[in-house]
């Protein structure tokens, strides 16, 4: 289902879109694109050519969920290897969660201006290390395993081998760790329990911390994707090395 079936707006689009199309809108490029679908994280179709041989094609909800991989890659500095792990192994659902979740947003009408909006959902990384997805309370409620009112949801750590180790959400509260213990072997709820309160630790007492407002990119990437303009503030702003970078005096 794509945003303009959510929000009812009456666009004609194309229900797939090619590589060069999804690495335009996404910023993430083609080869990346690969290796993002390689570790499970989008989904590509095969359509066949007229004169034979198959094409891929990337769903609207891949290329935004490749979009926020590339927020990611730039403002965390991870490679992409990693961004296709953390990606993959994120929760069943989650990434179509959060696009639902701003589908009432992503409209024409809306200013190519991509503006901030109290709902948004945010990728924390703590320390350079533990990554958190960062949500509205009411969310809470209706996202699988996580506990009710707990905003700050850690989706994993990175580690020294460039490698992505995910935490499940269950770790969160006791009847959560009971149920996982149901799941997985006991032996290793008790190690990811304790690499979850270091996370925790951590979290409440940061060094460092690099957030990233995710809806925002995925309103400036559905925007893109259908030929439309999208513009963050910080792009009106002077840059280094072009003719206008001395920022403006004032008076």
């Amino acid at each position: 289902m794509t945003a303009n079936d959510w929000n009812g707006a009456q666009v004609a689009e194309p229900f797939l879109y090619g590589d060069a199309e999804a690495m335009a809108a996404s910023g993430m490029p083609v080869p990346s694109l690969r290796v993002l679908k390689t570790a499970g994280g989008i989904q590509a179709q095969k359509i066949p050519k007229q004169h034979g041989g198959f094409k891929r094609m990337w769903r609207e909800e891949d290329v935004l969920i490749a979009a926020i991989g590339a927020a990611m890659s730039e403002h965390f500095a991870w490679n992409i290897r990693i961004v296709a792990e953390a990606i993959a192994k994120t929760r069943p659902g989650t990434w179509s969660a959060l696009v639902a979740s701003i589908a009432q947003t992503m409209s024409p009408e809306e200013d190519a201006l991509i503006r901030k909006n109290s709902l948004d959902w945010h990728l924390d990384l703590i320390n350079r290390k533990f990554l958190f997805l960062r949500v509205p309370r009411g969310f809470t409620a209706v996202l699988p395993d996580a506990a009710w009112e707990q905003t700050d949801l850690i989706l994993g750590c990175a580690t020294s081998k460039d490698t992505f180790q995910m935490l499940p959400w269950l770790l969160g509260h006791p009847d959560g760790q009971t149920k996982l213990a149901g799941i997985i072997p006991s032996g290793k709820v008790g190690p990811a329990a304790h690499i979850y309160k270091l996370a925790m630790a951590a979290r409440a007492n940061a060094l460092s911390t690099a957030s990233i407002n995710i809806s925002m990119q995925v309103r400036a990437t559905w925007r893109r994707l259908h030929g439309l303009e999208a513009h963050f503030l910080q792009d009106a702003l002077p840059q280094k090395g072009t003719p206008n970078d001395t920022p403006p005096s004032i008076p």
